[in-house]
Parts: C-alpha cells; structure tokens; sequence
C-alpha cells in the first residue's frame, strides 16, 4: 500500500508540470527552420521536445515574422520565444532562460568586388560608407550604442540585405554568419561576398518566456536544460546541427 501510494506520488508529481507548450519564433538557419513538408526542425526543436517529452508536455510550433513572433509571446498568445539575444529592452518584455543554448558571430558582409573599405573595429573607420542592418536585429552593446551615428538602412529581412548588398544598395551589410552563409549558398551568393574581421561581437541566443503565466514552466525547463547539458546531449544535438554553444 505504502509502495503504491508512493508510486502514485512521484506520477502526480512527475506531471505536475504538465501543459499545451506553444514556442513560436521566425526561420534562423540551422536554429528554427520548416521543411517542404510541414516538418518543424533544428536545434531548437530538438531541445524544446526534449525538454516537453521529460516534463510530459505537448509542444507545437509556427515561424512567424520576428516582430509578431515577439509580440505573441508578449502578449501571452505563445509561450516560448526561439532564439532571441538577450537586452535590457527584451528583458521588460520576457522572462529569459537561465543558459543561452546557441551563439553567434555578428559581423560585417560586404561586396568581393567593392573598392578597398575600411573597418579595423573603430565604427569611426567607416566614414561615409552606407550600411544596412536586419529589421529587429540586434549586434551587441557597441554596436547599439553607435546605432544613432551610424543611421543604417534597414532591410526587411536577410535576404532584402543581401540583395541590397550585391546591387550596391549599401556598402556594408551587418549580420550573423549562421544566418548569412546558409541563405548566400540557398540564393547562389556566396562567391560574390567577404566576411570582414575583425567581428562585430558574439551574441548568444536563448530560449525566452512570457511574463504572466510561463514562471513554472521556464523554471522546470532549465531543470530539465541543466541536464541536458551536464549530460553532453546538447553538445550532441548541436554537433548534429553545426550550431556554436556558447
């Protein structure tokens, strides 16, 4: 009797957790992507099924543009928020998970056959050059405090950037490279553009909560991500997807 009243115990509390998981965000490379036939893939589906399947959740998914994705989980329509970098603004609008699961090199693209430009780190160096950034990107603390003197352009999306780049819209285009070389190798870009160094910076991307309603679920989540990386699982999935942890 004990036994089975224990038994029933550790069963109740196994899913005391339990829920309908919603994570929405927009299509990163190798991060959150959907193939031709509906399947949701990458390394943050594969974590977030793991994460529900341990904590006996039900998880679905959709890719929106990034700024509704963001304002879904906002205004409490989804629960989890994929891949966002963590700032001060984004942190009065969710609650962010306790470890990043993926980072990414910011940096500069700019056309293989443009005149000499110069960029040795100094946001002074680039003088008149035009530049374009992605729409509700963000490129690291320096980058964003230049943000104002610079005045970038800015691109719809990725693949708006990388147009304007290579029809001499804009000089420089700042990006990631995780993002950027798989979209140039889909668009047939890729010999027609250089990565310059030094990098921007490094920004690691999390999972994100809503702020009303998800603080048990986040909480039991990075539990449960504790495990999975204690356990090398998570250097297993990213090894799978060629994704940097942080």
């Amino acid at each position: 009797m004990i036994r089975l009243v224990l038994c029933l115990f550790a069963l109740i509390s196994s899913q005391a957790y339990a829920a309908q998981v919603y994570a929405v965000g927009t299509e990163f490379a190798r991060i959150f992507e959907r193939k031709g036939d509906g399947e949701y893939v990458g390394l943050s589906v594969d974590i977030i099924r793991a994460l529900a399947r341990q904590n006996g959740d039900t998880v679905s998914f959709d890719i929106f543009p990034w700024r509704r994705a963001q304002w879904m989980v906002e205004n409490g329509h989804a629960q989890i928020l994929i891949g966002p970098y963590k700032t001060a603004e984004r942190e009065t609008k969710f609650t962010f998970a306790q470890r990043p699961f993926y980072q990414d090199v910011m940096a500069f693209y700019v056309r293989r056959d443009a005149m000499a430009l110069n960029w040795d780190g100094n946001y002074a160096s680039l003088g008149n050059s035009k530049l374009a950034v992605i729409n509700g990107w963000v490129y690291g603390q320096r980058f964003e405090s230049a943000r104002s003197v610079l005045k970038p352009a800015v691109a719809n999306s990725l693949e708006n950037g990388l147009n304007m780049l290579v029809a001499k819209r804009v000089d420089f285009l700042a990006t990631n490279l995780r993002n950027s070389d798989a979209l140039l190798n889909k668009m047939g870009l890729s010999a027609k553009v250089l990565i310059l160094q030094p990098f921007i910076d490094r920004q690691d991307g999390y999972l994100a909560y809503c702020k009303v309603g998800c603080d048990a679920l986040r909480v039991r989540y990075d539990e449960l991500f504790e495990q999975l990386y204690v356990s090398n699982a998570l250097h297993d999935m990213a090894r799978k997807y060629e994704v940097r942890l942080p």
